[in-house]
């Protein structure tokens, strides 16, 4: 399925340009889902839904029809903290003791049970849970920080199951949950299966038809956020489709040192963005409301563009070789070589870290028998990339004459 985030800092007016997204999609003929994540709710308002619609489309435990769409876009307003309130409060201690008694570490235990961002964990599997019956989904996203948040969960969650279950996970293998409490061993089973569902949501919007939105004002504090939102989201695995300029005040329709000030602002984001579609939405008197005006929204942004694709160019995946060595590429556009750290853990996986942002790389058979022996920061025609050079480690391989 086609799936696109739409994604900015608080205020930019992401909701606004995310249904109009989601309504030139149905319109072009995809059943479309619109979800918000946003705890403002303002997709309501900005549909203009009737006033008992918003009470009804608010309260909604599955998605709603949007009138004058033609039938193919729904929306969605996930309440995480409704949501938590009533599904996981009463489970956190259960969940701390079980694994307790599991023989699990107590301080991992409280922080798998307290893990932050619950709620956006629970909002990432009922997103997931609804995807399915739709040909394209739309998420308008939280402001940007917890959006970050939200993206990074399903690995931090894993790895914090990881933690917790290795062992547990071998004797189970070899002479299966005997000397656990049947509780326990729900638990546990319950727990990796949760992190196997956060990862096939990863894997949704991280997928070959996935992408994420960047809207962005002709301010440069703002611009600056987003430029640093672009680097985290590719290092993360996301393909970013392009940058909204929002709010752009016309020569004639607005005094024109603002005028000037935004011109100069929206040359300095194609400088920041070279690789990426930039398209911009004039600031306008009022806002645009409704299916009608969205639409003519949609219009004049996308100018015959894919509603959910801008067609920036994609990060070539995988490892690939020279016949001598092995190369791996991470996306980090944007980025110093001072800003980014690498590792590699004794399980052999790869680490990254970007300021306060990790991701760890399961790393292929192939190159979990070679050594790292080099990263340098390059630059291709989606962006910069970290390049990590892989030597094989002949201790590993049987034949180094022999194709790998």
């Amino acid at each position: 399925m086609r799936v696109l985030l739409v994604v900015g800092k608080g205020g930019v007016g992401k909701t606004t340009l995310a249904a109009a997204s989601a309504l030139a999609a149905a319109r072009d003929g995809a059943r479309t889902l619109l979800v918000s994540t946003d705890p403002a709710h303002s997709v309501a308002d900005v549909l203009d839904l009737a006033e008992g619609r918003v009470a009804d489309w608010r309260l909604a435990a599955e998605p709603v029809g949007v009138p004058g769409a033609s039938g193919r876009l729904d929306v969605l307003q996930i309440d995480t903290r409704a949501r938590l309130d009533s599904a996981w409060t009463s489970l956190r201690r259960t969940v701390a003791g079980l694994l307790g008694d599991a023989g699990v570490d107590p301080l991992v235990a409280e922080e798998i049970a307290a893990v932050p961002g619950v709620d956006d964990v629970l909002a990432l599997l009922e997103v997931r849970r609804w995807a399915a019956g739709y040909d394209a989904l739309v998420v308008d996203c939280a402001p940007t920080a917890e959006t970050l948040r939200l993206l990074a969960l399903p690995e931090a969650f894993e790895r914090l199951v990881a933690r917790a279950l290795p062992m547990d996970r071998r004797i189970a293998r070899l002479v299966g949950p005997a000397g656990l409490a049947p509780a326990t061993v729900e638990a546990l089973a319950a727990l990796d299966a949760l992190a196997a569902d956060l990862l096939a949501v990863r894997d949704l919007v991280t997928g070959p038809g996935a992408a994420v939105r960047l809207v962005t004002t002709p301010e440069n504090v703002v611009l600056a956020e987003t430029a640093r939102a672009r680097t985290t989201l590719a290092m993360l695995g996301h393909h970013v489709d392009g940058v909204v300029v929002n709010r752009v005040a016309l020569a004639g329709a607005w005094p024109e040192p603002l005028a000037e000030r935004h011109r100069e602002v929206l040359v300095r984001t194609r400088d920041r963005f070279p690789e990426l579609p930039v398209r911009w939405a004039p600031y306008a008197e009022t806002e645009p409301v409704g299916v009608a005006a969205l639409l003519a929204l949609a219009d004049r942004v996308l100018d015959g563009a894919d509603p959910l694709d801008l067609a920036a160019p994609r990060l070539a995946a995988g490892p690939r070789t020279d016949g001598e060595r092995w190369f791996l590429d991470v996306a980090v556009p944007g980025a110093g070589a001072g800003e980014v750290l690498l590792a590699v853990t004794e399980g052999g996986d790869l680490v990254v870290d970007l300021g306060p942002h990790r991701r760890v790389l399961a790393l292929p058979s192939v190159l979990r028998r070679c050594e790292v022996s080099g990263a340098v920061i390059d630059l291709t025609e989606s962006g910069s990339v970290l390049r990590v050079t892989f030597e094989p480690d002949r201790s590993r391989w049987t034949n180094l004459g022999t194709s790998r």
